[in-house]
């Protein structure tokens, strides 16, 4: 997701910094940025030593690609326009519009990607509830992030994925949480 980024820095790839070539893996998708989600099609780079290895695990753990998959990834990576520029655009326009709403509630703010996390714990709710509620009266599907790392730390949060609500569904969000959660 490097291209999907909203603060206009260069990213840093660990790489490029000294001595660190022979120490990187980098692994690459088109599933995020082209937005070809559930396509599976990606890439891994790194150092020779450990490539064969990689290659191994990969061979038992990924699932061959369709046709159409490689080709519309192709396509996607060899466009003169592949569209990231303007979903980018999008994304950061609907972002901006939900940390407005919820400028009063513990949002972490993303910095790129088309989701943002609510840290619901500080609410006095569990994400498991937020969810639910935010869901049955607020009409807002979030996701808990129980069980994405640490209990201590992604057991606080909710996350809301803004990558395909129009800025029209997203207006009025924090009313309706406000509804749901009685915050």
């Amino acid at each position: 997701m490097e291209r999907i980024l909203f603060t206009d820095q260069p990213v840093l790839h660990p790489a490029t910094l000294p001595g660190m070539r022979d120490r990187t893996i980098t692994i690459g998708s088109v599933s995020k940025e082209y937005r070809m989600i559930g396509w599976r099609v990606g890439w891994i780079v790194g150092p020779r030593a450990i490539m064969a290895d990689i290659g191994l695990v990969s061979l038992t753990n990924v699932v061959c690609q369709v046709g159409i998959g490689m080709s519309g990834a192709a396509a996607a990576l060899t466009a003169i326009d592949d569209g990231v520029a303007a979903a980018r655009a999008t994304w950061r326009t609907r972002r901006d519009l939900i940390l407005d709403e919820l400028s009063d509630l513990p949002v972490v703010r993303p910095d790129g990607g088309w989701s943002l996390l609510i840290d619901t714990a500080t609410l006095g709710l569990s994400p498991d509830k937020a969810s639910r509620l935010a869901f049955k009266d607020g009409e807002i599907a979030a996701t808990p992030m129980t069980g994405w790392g640490s209990p201590d730390r992604a057991g606080r949060y909710l996350r809301f994925v803004y990558a395909n609500e129009p800025v029209d569904r997203l207006r009025g969000i924090r009313e309706r949480l406000r509804k749901a959660w009685s915050v």
